[in-house]
């Protein structure tokens, strides 16, 4: 995972930083029977109860009406959870200042979003991502996008 903000690039945000805000990572190890333990810690930890996958690629139905969804400025009343299985994707969230902090997610990479945090989602240019999403319900979430 990189964080950096977004009008100078080279200004690195530290996870603690991020931690600061709420937004935790991890990185789940390549070995299954290990991130399988780590991903039901967090589970127990954060009372996540749910768990699904989606994936995003070139050949998806109707990939840019997906994508048109998240890249506008939005938050959710529930955590965004997300473990990147494959390929990569692009996080901007604000800061307390509501300036944007950049975190490029790739394989390896988990990502808690906390609830009623604004942000936006991108893909990368290789346009795919593969994630486990964990859930506090069963009911899932909807963006709820920022006016003005």
């Amino acid at each position: 995972m990189k964080a950096y903000r977004l009008e100078d690039p080279t200004q690195t945000v530290q996870a603690d930083a991020l931690a600061s805000r709420g937004i935790l990572s991890w990185t789940v190890p390549p070995d299954q029977a290990q991130g399988a333990a780590l991903i039901e810690q967090i589970k127990r930890e954060h009372g996540y109860v749910d768990e699904d996958f989606v994936e995003l690629a070139p050949e998806t139905p109707n990939l840019d009406t997906i994508c048109a969804k998240f890249d506008k400025e939005h938050f959710h009343t529930e955590d965004e959870v997300r473990a990147v299985v494959e390929g990569a994707g692009i996080f901007d969230v604000r800061d307390e200042g509501d300036q944007w902090i950049r975190i490029e997610v790739s394989k390896g990479d988990m990502i808690v979003i906390p609830a009623r945090t604004f942000h936006r989602f991108y893909l990368t240019d290789e346009k795919h991502i593969r994630c486990m999403r964990l859930f506090a319900n069963n009911e899932g979430w909807a963006p709820l996008y920022r006016e003005g």
